[in-house]
């Protein structure tokens, strides 16, 4: 993938980089229709929310997918120093549930899947602006842009956030060795064909 071009990233993980103002269009986001025809209602994040991944939780027997956003998978590996090496997917879910914590997102259901999963999007407050949350975390470096199962964008604006993300080498793209789930994701699709 080009945006993997460059694999020699620097190893910065000692400090926060700056936030990158960037937000998906309402167009990015399903409509009303596929919400069941009503406005979805946006509700504060669930405090009690069970963390699966850096993008889905559980909350009262239900599975909740922040929509469009891809996180780094379990069980692939990161060298965050000499010799240290982490699961990128728990770094990933350890700062996301920092990022909901600190940003107290509202969600809202804008797709049941079945009664027990559904796909939702997220708002943050910033002053007087808000930023959709998995714009904001993509942009951190801490989620990636999804792709659907022919290979497309899911939010086509996230790629903007992940493409500075990684210029910036913020969060997990500070790792040299950083395992993009979406490549592999893809590479474990073709495999299976």
């Amino acid at each position: 993938m080009p945006m993997l071009a460059n694999a020699n990233v620097m190893r910065e993980s000692y400090f926060w980089p700056p936030v990158v103002p960037v937000q998906a269009s309402q167009t990015d986001i399903p409509s009303a229709v596929d919400a069941g025809g009503a406005q979805p209602e946006f509700v504060p994040f669930p405090t009690q929310a069970q963390f699966e991944t850096g993008d889905t939780w559980i909350s009262g027997g239900r599975r909740y997918r922040l929509y469009g956003l891809q996180a780094c998978l379990r069980g692939t590996n990161v060298t965050v120093s000499a010799g240290v090496v982490r699961d990128c997917g728990e770094l990933d879910l350890i700062m996301a549930q920092a990022l909901i914590r600190d940003t107290r997102p509202v969600c809202a259901t804008i797709k049941n899947l079945d009664q027990n999963n559904a796909v939702v999007a997220c708002q943050t407050t910033t002053g007087r602006h808000r930023y959709d949350l998995a714009t904001y975390m993509i942009a951190q470096g801490w989620g990636f842009a999804a792709v659907d199962s022919a290979g497309q964008l899911i939010v086509p604006g996230y790629r903007v956030a992940e493409e500075s993300a990684r210029s910036a080498r913020a969060g997990l793209w500070a790792y040299s060795d950083l395992p993009h789930p979406v490549s592999i994701l893809q590479q474990q699709a073709g495999a299976q064909q």
